[in-house]
């Protein structure tokens, strides 16, 4: 923000202008009028608009002159706003400006000063006045009994289904110009908008601007506080406010399509996140398409399909040769159903999935469980996250931020043991490049992982294709990422694979993917360690034997048995080396890939 005029004016009134860019080519105009009487001072200013700017104000058609519609520009002319302020008072008038930063603009002028009559009211009147005297009145409004003034701008009414509902935004190092935008369009819907801030938070000038244009700023938990935690804290100030819901702008802060934002709240108990209107301008293919692998799933299919509709441009549901009526029910929800005639296993449903994506040129291909345990709420978390890191997979995480997961206690420490597995086979040996939940189903795929996925046919039908497909990662050199989500274990239609029975589907699957992929560190390693402990035993053994005499048959047994069995691990490590890396095991690995 920088200041483009110094204060000017009589002994009793002061006015100054700043501007803040929001765009390339916008910015932010706040003219600030300091009344320093000792009675209430009734003050008309004029601020010019030059040809190479233009006002956009809400509520009018696009167009110099100007018509009652959606939205207007205005240019060679000036703002005249007459106000009412009290003694030693700050009253400001913010606009949008459309037009070259690096011009300077005019210094608005002090029209008149008077002192207010006992039966003025303090509503500020604004009125644009072009090139030819021709006058035309706009909209100002008074947020909150603060003394900013939001000027030329009409606030239209808010969705019904998004009535008294907030928008919450989170500040960022780099996304305070688009936050202040949403702030705007916000406000101009008869939103209320709660900020926060991740990290220090924003500086003093920043909040008094996006106080100036009435959003609330709540302190942030800390300054290292989670995006989930930010959310909760933004929630929490919403629901002390008598608020009926909020909605969660995402990271980037893209202009919000609240047509389909609505009709996802429509759906969510109190939270949603925002759908940005960027998922709507391809038409040539779907940006999202959600999957929803399926089996017997008909109690609880109809719901997810609902409540998934608002944020995929089309859903498609496999039903894995069900004996009940999933698919039927997911149609009449409004899926597109692709039936296998006999159970292929989660894995074969996965890749049904990947194959129709693929088909259809999704830009996004989110795949979630058709018992309810994954909140479709939190899709455009992932999509977001995919398009601004560039992502070819996003893994909704149950251990990414503050949990608020309740994991079952044999699943939780199945999942922490085959957690480490997982990452030990990729070769993730440092704590940073762990993934931290590698079993979760909740992902997100780009368009390139879709095509890569789909033409691999070594992706088992069982419940360990979760792994294989990142191993499939670890081989394209595709690149992983994680964000928050909770899953819900409460539901009734949960999974219906045991938990120690998928435990150990997904430990024989590690194991065989270790013992081929990566020998060398799973036996090699190990046999190595077992070789050096029976030889440092042996030499102890006979260390003591040359002293005292004594030999100790059973432990010099044992100690050679360590030699033995370590070098025979060591062996069979580097033939198994040797073996993987021959060609014609390569050719075979990439017939199973479908690239041979």
């Amino acid at each position: 923000m920088g200041d483009t005029d110094a204060r000017q004016g009589d002994e009793d009134v002061a006015v100054t202008k700043s501007t803040h860019r929001i765009g390339a080519d916008s910015q932010l105009v706040t003219v600030s009028v300091r009344a320093d009487g000792a009675e209430p001072t009734d003050v008309t200013i004029a601020d010019a608009v030059p040809e190479t700017h233009a006002l956009r104000v809400a509520g009018a058609a696009v167009g110099t002159g100007g018509s009652d519609g959606p939205e207007a520009t205005y240019s060679d002319g000036e703002v005249v706003v007459d106000q009412l302020i009290d003694s030693d008072g700050v009253r400001e008038l913010v606009y949008q400006l459309d037009g070259p930063a690096d011009r300077s603009l005019p210094r608005p002028t002090v029209e008149r000063v008077s002192s207010g009559p006992a039966d003025r009211d303090a509503s500020t009147r604004v009125t644009w006045e072009d090139a030819d005297g021709e006058a035309r009145r706009l909209t100002a409004r008074t947020d909150g009994g603060s003394e900013s003034v939001i000027a030329a701008s009409e606030v239209s009414d808010p969705h019904p289904m998004l009535r008294d509902v907030a928008i919450g935004v989170v500040l960022t190092a780099g996304n305070e110009d688009a936050a202040i935008g949403t702030v705007l369009r916000a406000r101009r819907r008869g939103h209320a908008v709660l900020v926060t801030a991740s990290g220090s938070g924003p500086d003093a000038e920043t909040v008094e601007l996006l106080e100036g244009i009435g959003a609330v700023v709540i302190d942030p938990p800390s300054k290292r506080a989670a995006q989930g935690d930010l959310h909760r804290a933004l929630s929490t100030a919403a629901r002390e406010r008598g608020l009926a819901g909020i909605v969660f702008q995402t990271r980037d802060c893209p202009p919000i399509d609240y047509e389909r934002t609505a009709a996802a709240f429509e759906r969510a108990d109190y939270e949603v996140v925002a759908i940005p209107q960027s998922w709507t301008e391809s038409a040539s293919a779907p940006s999202v398409v959600v999957g929803v692998p399926a089996y017997n799933a008909a109690a609880s299919i109809a719901e997810v399909v609902r409540r998934t509709a608002a944020y995929a441009d089309e859903v498609v549901v496999v039903d894995d040769g069900s004996a009940d009526e999933t698919a039927e029910r997911a149609r009449e929800a409004g899926a597109t159903v692709v039936v296998h005639e006999r159970n292929r296993g989660y894995g074969g449903a996965l890749k049904t999935l990947f194959r129709e994506a693929a088909k259809r040129g999704a830009a996004h291909l989110v795949v979630i469980d058709a018992d309810g345990q994954h909140d479709p709420a939190e899709i455009p978390r992932l999509v977001e996250t995919q398009r601004r890191e560039g992502t070819d997979i996003v893994i909704g995480s149950r251990y990414v931020g503050e949990r608020t997961t309740r994991i079952p206690l044999v699943r939780s420490v199945g999942l922490a043991v085959i957690n480490h597995l997982t990452n030990a086979s990729l070769g993730n040996l440092r704590p940073s490049g762990f993934i931290r939940d590698t079993q979760s189903g909740y992902r997100a795929y780009s368009g390139y992982a879709i095509k890569s996925l789909a033409n691999d046919r070594s992706i088992g039908d069982n419940m360990g294709a979760s792994t294989d497909i990142l191993y499939h990662a670890h081989r394209k050199r595709l690149s992983v990422s994680e964000v928050e989500t909770t899953i819900s274990y409460d539901v009734e239609n949960a999974s219906s694979q045991g938990s120690v029975s998928h435990g150990l589907d997904l430990v024989r699957n590690i194991l065989w993917t270790v013992e081929y992929g990566r020998p060398l560190l799973v036996l090699g390693l190990p046999g190595a360690i077992v070789t050096l402990f029976g030889t440092v035993a042996a030499v102890l053994l006979f260390a003591q034997f040359s002293q005292t005499g004594v030999l100790i048959p059973a432990r010099m047994i044992v100690s050679i048995l360590y030699v033995i069995g370590g070098l025979l691990l060591c062996i069979t490590a580097v033939m198994m080396h040797v073996l993987n890396r021959h060609p014609t095991m390569k050719r075979l690995r990439d017939d199973e890939d479908g690239n041979g």
